[in-house]
Order: structure tokens, then C-alpha cells, then sequence
């Protein structure tokens, strides 16, 4: 199940670099679901997805510049900052994975 949340993250991600008008919710979106998959256990796909989301709002998509930047209230700061950090928090304190067991 977790793997499913961070596939589904990282694709997402992906879609959210093409379409320039709604990047700012993709990725959130895409954060939320790292987030999630991060929290349950993931390591490999939130990562990814959150550095595709990093890279996408930083780099690739003028419009969330604008909207960060011109917004008065701080709302859209605030929101992407705090789903930023959730999938890296979900890393370092997310569920450990339990130890095979041996058969005696």
C-alpha cells in the first residue's frame, strides 16, 4: 500500500510539470501523497517525488513564482512549505520496517 501512494506521488509529479496552470495544486498533491507513502514506511518514491516537486516549483514553473511571490496573504508560502516538510519528516520518523524473521 505504501509503495502504491508513492508511485502515485511521483506520478503526479510528473504530470504536474506539464501543465503550468495548476502546478501549485499537483504538487501539492503529489507532497500529500509522499507525505502519506513517507509516514507509512517508503523511502525510495517520496524522495523522488519530492525532489521532482522541488525541482518543478524552483526551476520549472514561472507560475508558481509569480504566485509566491505576489501573493499578499501567506497562505501559499505557508501551505507549500509545510508539504514540503511533511514527506521529509515522514522519512526520518516514519514507520521503521520490521525485521524478517528466521525459520528455525
Amino acid at each position: 500500500m505504501h509503495k502504491g501512494f508513492g508511485i502515485a506521488a511521483l506520478i503526479v509529479a510528473v504530470i504536474g510539470i506539464g501543465i503550468p496552470l495548476i502546478t501549485i495544486y499537483m504538487v501539492w498533491l503529489a507532497l500529500a501523497l509522499a507525505a502519506l507513502s513517507a509516514f507509512l514506511g517508503n523511502k525510495a518514491f517520496p524522495l523522488a517525488a519530492t525532489l521532482v516537486c522541488l525541482i518543478n516549483a524552483l526551476f520549472l514553473s514561472p507560475s508558481v513564482w509569480i504566485l509566491l511571490t505576489v501573493e499578499p496573504k501567506m497562505f501559499y508560502k505557508a501551505t507549500t512549505i509545510v508539504l514540503f516538510i511533511a514527506p521529509i519528516a515522514g522519512l526520518i520518523i516514519g514507520r521503521p520496517k520490521k525485521p524478517a524473521v528466521e525459520a528455525s
